[in-house]
């Protein structure tokens, strides 16, 4: 008898069953520990991306990831029967083999935990993946599920190792295994422990063998090198019928080993839900929301600081980004801030002013230890702004105290300039900024020296959240008893000339004005951030145009298209190799973030909430479909909307959670949003 759980008994929202499966081999999982440190792979088992690997270590957290363990093989014998139930897909061939998928029963995240179901005959064999949290520990679980279990059912393991950076491929494996204190460690070259493993299979052996030309599709897809090997460094088998408990294997970088599962697996649990309860008090959340909820924490990650080893940022994207500054404090309020995590918010914020240069705030840190990199024209006001959300909020008025000093000298580096040309224009207030060969906003492509979306001049969402700024500003001055005059006749001078951007034979705005070229007429999203902050110096009746236009041209199920298909430099695939994806990239490409940015702008045009709801819909059937779990951070902006890019991208999960979280209060009428201070 086989004891399949049923689909209601699960605590998860992400189920698919075999002939899903069946159908899409490239399906992705992720898990994280909080470090920066992950493990991901196809449902499958089969390797695609050089990114794939089930312990991918953060060496300088977050930051600094290497490639050690790339998977585990499992094959089942009984009867005289041999199941193989990985699958490669090998150079010089097309075909699959082991064809292991076959034998997926189903897939399912087990609240975040993925958990397959593997079917062999009568035999049935569940197996989860996860991290302790904030530990380079991962843990490997095999329970056999079906009764009558067969006397000689054998479980075999092979686990395959590399060393390497995890933006690269190997040239030689340099992991060597022995059997130590009922462990197995794995050495580099000089003898050095990498990492351990351990298990309670009564069997254990080390092992050498190289496996070569693993056929990594998508990195061929992408127009990058494909083929790549891999070391069986370490064998593990058990004779399950004598087994009444979970197997396991750990494998591990820490010199202390949580051995006991059961309670690795209970406080992870326990987290979340506590997490969850913060978030959704108690209300009715739809089951693919509170999934998104359970991704969102994995883009929470330690960046240790001088003064403190626990300060926290946010990881942009999985697999290959780091944490950027634009990204982190857009994504900020929806991670931290509706989700509840205010303390969280609050590290970010502290952590990231330590770094701020010439009123900049980082756009990314390199992966291995260089200077941060101030090349970026939105990301200090896009910390100004998430410093009024997390007030809001939390009311922290010692925080604002704190912090207000680190505020102003964001608003006078950009007032009397910093870098690249960023500075305000006396003539009308506002900001400037940009350079040739520079790329300063979000739609930043860039390749072999060509910058496709340069918009140098004042773009309108740089604008936008200035405008907002000195409006905070303006509050946190008069709260503070301190002088406001400066940003009182500055919000003036925005607000007299703010409509310069509307174009009023298109009847919509510029998407960049006062540029090497003139006012650029292109239809962007970006006037859809102007409409969605909290003070926006737009009419109404623009403001109606705008939301018309943009819904019609530019919005689409999965997100909202960077450009417009009318216009002669659009792109509707983000696809190929770097140079044709990068171009695409923001011409036309659509992202998943913006599709919050635009329902929360449409109800604050429309104050229809119901409608505006809607529009964040369709992610819920996505979340099954590329990132299991996860919101993808581009699609293709012609139907039929394939998914690119990032499996799971930081904004996408964060916008998507707070316009929920937004929207949603205001389809109950007896619940108030905290006032702002």
């Amino acid at each position: 008898m086989l004891n399949i759980p049923e689909k209601k008994e699960l605590h998860n929202f992400s189920y698919l069953n075999k002939t899903q499966i069946d159908l899409d081999l490239n399906r992705e999982w992720l898990i994280t520990n909080g470090l920066g440190s992950y493990a991901s792979g196809t449902l499958s088992g089969t390797l695609t991306r050089r990114y794939h690997g089930l312990f991918v270590v953060a060496q300088t957290p977050p930051l600094g990831r290497i490639l050690f363990v790339s998977k585990i093989e499992e094959e089942i014998i009984f009867s005289n029967k041999k199941f193989l139930l990985s699958s490669n897909k090998w150079g010089g061939s097309e075909n699959i083999f082991p064809n292991g998928y076959l034998h997926i029963n189903s897939f399912y995240l087990d609240e975040d935990i993925p958990t397959w179901l593997y079917q062999c005959e009568d035999v049935l064999l569940e197996k989860k993946i996860f991290f302790e949290h904030e530990k380079n520990s991962i843990y490997i679980t095999y329970k056999i599920l079906s009764d009558n279990t067969p006397n000689d059912l054998k479980i075999i393991c092979k686990v395959f190792v590399n060393n390497r950076d995890f933006h690269g491929l190997n040239r030689e494996i340099n992991v060597f295994s022995k059997i130590e204190d009922k462990s197995i460690r794995f050495l580099n070259k000089n003898g050095n422990l990498l990492f351990s493993a351990y298990t309670n299979f009564s069997n254990s052996s080390v092992d050498d063998t190289i496996y070569y030309n693993y056929l990594l599709e998508e990195e061929r897809q992408r127009g990058f090198s494909f083929v790549e090997n891999h070391k069986c460094a370490a064998i593990f088998s058990e004779n399950i019928s004598k087994f009444n408990d979970n197997l396991q294997i750990i494998i591990s970088t820490e010199k202390d080993v949580d051995k006991n599962w059961k309670n690795v697996l209970q406080k992870l649990r326990n987290k979340n839900r506590e997490n969850l309860f913060k978030f959704s008090q108690n209300n009715y959340t739809p089951h693919w929301i509170r999934q998104i909820h359970y991704a969102a924490h994995h883009f929470i990650v330690r960046r240790e600081s001088k003064t403190d080893k626990n300060a926290k940022s946010i990881l942009a994207g999985y697999h290959w980004f780091g944490d950027w500054g634009r990204d982190t404090f857009i994504s900020l309020n929806g991670i931290c801030c509706a989700t509840g995590q205010y303390s969280t918010a609050k590290s970010i914020l502290e952590n990231y002013a330590k770094y701020i240069d010439a009123g900049m705030i980082p756009n990314r840190f390199p992966d291995y230890g260089e200077n941060p990199d101030y090349n970026t024209a939105d990301a200090s006001l896009w910390y100004i702004e998430a410093v009024a959300n997390y007030l809001k909020h939390t009311q922290d008025l010692d925080f604002l105290k704190s912090i207000f000093s680190t505020l102003e000298e964001i608003i006078e580096s950009y007032f009397y300039g910093t870098r690249y040309n960023i500075k305000c224009d006396l003539k009308d207030g506002l900001i400037y900024a940009g350079e040739e060969n520079l790329q300063l906003t979000w739609m930043d492509a860039k390749a072999d020296g060509i910058v496709f979306t340069p918009r140098i001049g004042k773009p309108i969402e740089i604008n936008a959240l200035w405008y907002n700024a000195l409006k905070n500003m303006n509050q946190y001055a008069l709260l503070l008893c301190k002088e406001n005059n400066f940003y009182s006749e500055l919000i003036r001078q925005v607000e007299n000339n703010f409509n310069k951007y509307w174009n009023e034979d298109f009847q919509y705005c510029f998407d960049v004005i006062d540029g090497p070229n003139g006012n650029d007429i292109s239809l962007r999203p970006n006037q859809l951030i102007a409409l969605s902050l909290k003070y926006c110096p737009l009419e109404y009746k623009q403001k109606k145009c705008i939301i018309d236009i943009c819904g019609k041209e530019l919005v689409t199920y999965f997100g909202v298209r960077s450009l417009a298909k009318s216009s002669n430099q659009y792109k509707g695939r983000c696809y190929g190799n770097y140079f044709a994806r990068d171009s695409a990239y923001h011409q036309g490409t659509a992202w998943s973030w913006l599709l919050g940015v635009y329902a929360i702008a449409y109800f604050k045009q429309t104050q229809n909430a119901s409608v505006a709801i809607s529009f964040l819909e369709p992610l819920g059937k996505h979340i099954n479909e590329y990132g299991i779990g996860f919101i993808s951070e581009i699609f293709d902006g012609d139907a039929p909307f394939i998914a690119r890019g990032c499996i799971a991208q930081a904004w996408s999960i964060a916008e998507t959670l707070r316009a929920w979280k937004f929207l949603s209060s205001k389809l109950d009428p007896l619940k108030l949003e905290n006032p702002l201070i």
